[in-house]
């Protein structure tokens, strides 16, 4: 497929909830048969090192020089942004550039950091709609939630202002976004704990819980087996048409 990345952000309200995990397994999973952009624009960058990317985009936007900072593996494709506040520096239309670069790409997966922290969250913005060019804007959104109630209720408000913020912030760019939940992830949960998902639906009633993995906390994603959840979850994904 020519054209424009299918784009689908991993985001959160908070942090430790497993997005870098779902985010890789989603990548992982879809370049067994389709082309695949990893943008790994979390602060942590779990991913990338993972990966052994050493360097970042922004880094190589501002100092002009060679650097490292994707690696490519087959279908799939790790970028590293390396978010941080010299972002505002960098032209927009330098980083909309690097997006064309992969345009031929299928599917474009973002690990997002929390939302309240995402400092680079503005200027991605408008180098993405830059990169679309007038093309329509469709923000294809997968929610990861933490297993404890009150956290739950809260990441779900957050991710309310969020999908507003996304919409006010596309009309001031001259634009009328959508906004596509194609399923909320409980992460880490724990059927022994009871919680309401009420709030949780207010989002979509497209939910899927994946169970605690104890060896996920010291061993590295790619020497994990797949969830089976995650097959579930693409499901969702082929349904998306924008």
């Amino acid at each position: 497929m020519i054209g424009i990345m299918k784009r689908i952000d991993i985001v959160s309200g908070k942090g430790g909830v497993g997005k870098s995990f779902i985010a890789f397994f989603i990548a992982k999973t879809l370049s067994e048969d389709h082309t695949v952009l990893l943008f790994d624009k979390d602060l942590s960058s779990t991913i990338s090192r993972m990966y052994n990317i050493k360097n970042c985009l922004l880094s190589f936007l501002i100092e002009e020089s060679f650097s490292d900072y994707f690696r490519k593996i087959n279908n799939l494709t790790v970028l590293n942004l390396g978010c941080n506040k010299k972002i505002n520096s960098i032209d927009t239309a330098k980083i909309a550039e690097v997006y064309n670069y992969f345009n031929d790409y299928e599917f474009m997966i973002v690990d997002n950091p929390p939302i309240p922290s995402d400092m680079c969250l503005d200027k991605e913005l408008e180098a993405y709609y830059a990169y679309l060019n007038g093309k329509k804007i469709t923000h294809n959104l997968i929610p990861v939630l933490p297993p404890n109630q009150i956290l739950l209720d809260e990441s779900v408000a957050f991710l309310k202002l969020f999908k507003q913020y996304i919409k006010d912030f596309a009309l001031m760019h001259g634009n009328e976004a959508k906004i596509n939940i194609i399923a909320t992830i409980i992460n880490m949960y724990n059927p022994l704990v009871k919680i309401d998902l009420t709030e949780a639906r207010s989002l979509t009633d497209k939910i899927i819980k994946i169970p605690f993995i104890k060896e996920a906390i010291y061993t590295p994603f790619n020497f994990l087996p797949k969830p089976k959840e995650i097959d579930q979850l693409l499901e969702y994904v082929f349904q998306v048409r924008d």
